[in-house]
């Protein structure tokens, strides 16, 4: 979307609040991560201030989604938000190299869609998870250990590697293995 800023330009108003929305398959569309489908298209608020010297710009932007857990595979629905705050310059006066620091002004209006797309894109967590605690599936039987407490754990507790079955019966001794003998080959 184009914004027009032609009325802060001009001097006709001093803040100049906006929003609208990105559609989630158009041209310049976030691109979440793989696995993840746009549920929203991406809202958009924000405002442009014009403080005397420089045009401000700040704005938030948001866009709900669905996935899989990465922990226990169940489809969850979340929302990513992300905030901006830069400077506007016309494109006649930023140079290439310092571009990334402002929002571009060309003809007077702003096309702020690749930026909150780009932001978008670098906001998605890098472990998607239906909730911060989740607590995956069992390794041995496949349940979702958020939904039922399997028994497989204890079973594993009580099944003992046959290599460390030595020093599980010295454990059980209270430290001492009566087996043992000290460096004068009596027993200990």
């Amino acid at each position: 979307m184009r914004l027009d800023i032609t009325p802060v330009l001009a001097g006709k108003v001093r803040t100049l609040p906006f929003s609208f929305e990105i559609a989630v398959d158009g041209e310049n569309a976030p691109m979440p991560p793989v696995g993840v489908t746009p549920a929203s298209p991406v809202r958009v608020t924000g405002r442009i201030t014009d403080s005397g010297s420089c045009l401000h710009l700040t704005l938030e932007a948001e866009v709900d989604y669905k996935a899989l857990c990465d922990r226990c595979a169940d489809e969850f629905t979340g929302t990513v938000k992300i905030a901006l705050e830069r400077m506007v310059a016309e494109s006649s006066v930023v140079d290439d190299e310092h571009a990334d620091d402002y929002f571009i002004a060309v003809d007077g209006s702003l096309d702020l869609d690749s930026d909150i797309a780009e932001e978008l894109m670098l906001a998605f967590p890098t472990r998607l998870l239906c909730r911060e605690d989740c607590r995956g599936i069992c390794p041995d039987c496949g349940a979702n250990l958020n939904r039922i407490e399997c028994d497989c754990a204890s079973k594993r507790e009580r099944q003992i590697d046959p290599r460390w079955q030595a020093l599980s019966a010295m454990l059980n001794n209270g430290g001492t293995d009566e087996g043992s003998t000290d460096e004068d080959g009596k027993n200990g």
